[in-house]
């Protein structure tokens, strides 16, 4: 079982650490930002650190387009906390519109291959970040439908792709043609392709704050790793030790078997981080006030849904995997939708073969 808590200093909004009862941490963090070196965002290396800095993540990815920032050349903030790191890494933005972060890399990663067949071009990502010592997400697939089911099937070595991604044109949810990144996951998941799900905010705007624009604190992931620095954090989210969200916060889950599949929401903590980070959630038509914790297996079914804020699956039916997804729906009096939903994904447990 997993369990962290969050302290709130003065000169910070939040910071996350917590004891894993085997002495593990969970760390706060985005895998996926820009600065005005892409020439398409607004602000410097530093001063999106300081920003990430500033709202209490301990970890940041500056994610430029085919371009790698040195962390030491970036000026940290004078008070900078001991729990606070950048990750070396680079958004491989190569041909057909595929777009890849390759974390934890020594150096550049080569985007100029092109192939017909896009599962190529993806392998080619994933096999120059493991030459630069590092490993691959890939990123936004709904972006201009740019990547499908059948072009990730065939990659090896691809581990974690981004199932949440705050950039508002980026299409999460998909389309009537189009199925969303969260279907593509069950897709995979059900075919036997074993791929975790990261959350981003992909920002690029830190000046100009608004719905519509891709801002930072939009997504993100807890990880759960032995200590804070670039390999523990890269290896543990490889291994799917580590939860996607965009505004839910969890006190504790347990996802070590099918069997002890547990969740157990923090509901202070959800409140507080989403009027912390402004955040304004998915636009729905209705739904139910509260929290509702889903188990889905196989072809996405939703094999047991229940309105609470801790809830334990058990069955004995045999499935191939049971992931977690938590939803917090509030009422939006504005004009623009009447239910707002916030999410948690816990990432998937497998049968045994």
């Amino acid at each position: 079982m997993i369990k962290y808590f969050i302290k709130i200093p003065l000169f910070i909004l939040f910071s996350f650490s917590s004891v894993h009862l085997i002495g593990q941490n969970w760390y706060m963090g985005n895998t996926h930002a820009h600065t005005k070196i892409c020439g398409h965002a607004d602000s410097s290396p530093d001063v999106v650190t300081k920003w990430y800095h500033d709202h209490g993540y301990n970890f940041l990815i500056l994610s430029e387009h085919n371009h790698f920032i040195d962390p030491d050349t970036v000026q940290l903030p004078p008070d900078k906390r001991d729990d606070f790191i950048l990750i070396p890494g680079e958004e491989v933005t190569g041909s057909k519109k595929i777009h890849t972060t390759a974390m934890n890399i020594e150096h550049i990663v080569s985007w100029d291959f092109n192939h017909e067949q896009k599962a190529m071009i993806i392998q080619n990502h994933v096999n120059g970040t493991n030459s630069a010592g590092g490993y691959t997400i890939l990123n936004h697939p709904n972006y201009k439908y740019a990547v499908s089911v059948n072009d990730i099937l065939p990659v090896n070595n691809l581990y974690l792709f981004e199932l949440f991604n705050g950039h508002p044109a980026v299409n999460n949810s998909g389309d009537s043609l189009n199925m969303s990144t969260e279907a593509m996951w069950d897709a995979l998941l059900t075919q036997g392709y074993r791929i975790y799900g990261v959350s981003s905010d992909d920002a690029h705007y830190f000046e100009n704050i608004g719905r519509d624009i891709s801002n930072p604190g939009k997504g993100w992931v807890m990880v759960n790793a032995p200590q804070l620095d670039a390999m523990h954090i890269t290896q543990a989210m490889v291994e799917g030790k580590f939860y996607a969200t965009n505004g839910v916060i969890l006190n504790t889950y347990d996802n070590s078997s099918i069997g002890t599949y547990m969740v157990d929401i923090d509901i202070n903590k959800t409140s507080e981080i989403i009027s912390a980070l402004n955040l304004w959630g998915k636009c729905v038509i209705q739904g139910e006030p509260g929290f509702r914790v889903e188990f889905i297996g196989p072809n996405g079914e939703i094999v047991s849904s229940v309105n609470t804020t801790k809830a334990a699956f058990n069955s004995t039916k045999h499935y191939k995997y049971i992931r977690a997804k938590i939803v917090y729906t509030v009422v939006d009096n504005t004009a623009e939708c009447t239910m707002r939903e916030y999410y948690a994904w816990v990432q998937p447990v497998f049968s045994s073969p």
